[in-house]
C-alpha cells in the first residue's frame, strides 16, 4: 500500500481541533511546526525592499502565527480524512496537501 505525507496548515487558535480531528480518524501519530505566514490574498502585490534588515521586519509586520500538522498515512485514508478535515473546520482557514512518499527511513538508536 502506498504511503502518503499529509500536510494541514491551521491558524495557531487551531490546532486543537485539527489534532483531536486526526485523532478521532485513526491516526496515531503526527509532527507539528509553529512558523509564522502570510495568505496569498494578503502577499498579493506586496514587493519588499531587498534590504535584509527591512525585509525581515515587513515580514514580522505582516505575517501570522500559524501550525502545520504532519502525517504518514496509507493512500487510501487521504480521502475520508480530508472530508473529516473539511467537515471541522468549517468557516476555518485551511490548506491540506497530500504527498506522495518514495521511501521511509526511520532510525531509533
Amino acid at each position: 500500500m502506498a504511503k502518503v505525507l499529509l500536510n494541514v496548515f491551521v491558524d495557531f487558535e487551531t490546532l486543537g481541533r485539527t489534532v483531536n480531528i486526526l485523532t478521532e480518524q485513526g491516526v496515531t501519530g503526527f509532527y507539528c511546526v509553529e512558523y509564522w505566514g502570510i495568505s496569498p490574498q494578503n502577499w498579493e502585490g506586496f514587493v519588499i525592499k531587498e534590504e535584509p534588515e527591512m525585509a525581515i521586519e515587513a515580514i514580522r509586520d505582516h505575517t501570522e502565527r500559524a501550525m502545520q500538522v504532519n502525517t504518514v498515512i496509507d493512500d487510501n485514508r487521504v480521502e475520508p480524512i480530508t472530508r473529516a478535515l473539511a467537515e471541522g473546520l468549517a468557516g476555518k482557514r485551511y490548506t491540506i496537501l497530500s504527498l506522495p512518499v518514495d521511501s521511509i527511513s526511520v532510525a531509533a538508536p
